[in-house]
């Protein structure tokens, strides 16, 4: 009897300590496949959070940071993705630039010294990925002028004062089309339909006073 006894509390005991050991394995593996989703979780964070800085710094994208926004989950969603530039309508600009994007450039150009080339952009935005098939990232070491332009951008959160310059350059031309000089020799155009080279002269005109600007010649060179 006691040895029946006995056998039934080694047994009892041989389960409570295989049950323990299942148990801690369960739980190792279940906390194991926890940080893995985390690790992951926050890969794609960060990889969103890249384009998220780069689609607000050429305003194809919101700051998720910004107060009064929708809630940053869903605006990582609609901004922190691959997006391309939209080709340009030519009846909107002949010239097939995006006046807003090409300014932010020239805004960048006034600010810091540093020209960055719109063509340079519009060839890193046309792939989404680079030859090897990693991800086009601006921050990869593979594309140092985009890399140095967003941090700037996005580092300042310099969108507003983009778009004021814009708005500034568009008082300029607005002055030279009014101007009583000027009238009968330059035909007016729509601001966004203007060729870069005005495009140019009016954010010349905007970083140097002593600058003449001369819109007339540049059309009548067919630009």
């Amino acid at each position: 009897m006691r040895k029946s006894k006995k056998l039934v509390i080694v047994v009892c005991v041989i389960f409570v300590v295989v049950g323990i050991a299942i148990g801690a394995v369960m739980l190792n593996s279940r906390i194991a496949h926890q940080r893995e989703l985390e690790r992951e979780w926050q890969e794609q964070r960060e990889l969103a959070s890249t384009y998220i800085r780069l689609n607000y710094s050429f305003k194809m994208g919101a700051d998720p940071e910004a107060r009064r926004r929708p809630s940053s989950e869903k605006m990582y969603e609609m901004h922190g993705i691959y997006k391309s530039f939209i080709k340009v309508d030519p009846e909107k600009n002949q010239w097939g630039i995006d006046v807003d994007r090409y300014l932010f450039l020239r805004f960048y150009e006034n600010e810091t010294g540093i020209y960055l080339a719109y063509e340079t952009v519009i060839e890193y935005f046309s792939a989404e990925f680079e030859s090897d098939g990693s991800l086009r990232l601006y921050n990869n070491g593979k594309h140092p002028e985009i890399e140095a332009f967003v941090t700037w951008m996005w580092e300042g959160r310099r969108r507003d004062e983009a778009d004021e310059f814009i708005l500034r350059l568009e008082n300029i031309y607005s002055d030279y089309t009014l101007d009583l000089d000027n009238r009968g020799h330059f035909k007016r155009q729509i601001f966004y339909q203007l060729s870069p080279q005005m495009l140019d002269a009016l954010a010349r005109a905007d970083a140097d006073p002593d600058y003449v600007l001369d819109l007339t010649s540049l059309q009548q060179a067919g630009y």
